[in-house]
């Protein structure tokens, strides 16, 4: 299995960031939690990028 490097890891967070800036467009509260949700993910995986440095 390969290594995620750390231009993967910044691809996938900036795919995160516009899946939850769609789904906040959305009016359901279904879709307003899961942008939270989604929002929450993407710190926690800047925050262990930016450990990584």
């Amino acid at each position: 299995m390969a290594d995620v490097c750390k231009t993967d890891l910044q691809k996938v967070i900036s795919y995160l960031d516009e899946a939850a800036k769609l789904y906040d467009a959305l009016p359901m509260q279904k879709c307003k939690c899961r942008a939270y949700m989604i929002n929450q993910l993407t710190t926690k995986l800047k925050s262990k990028l930016n450990d990584k440095k």
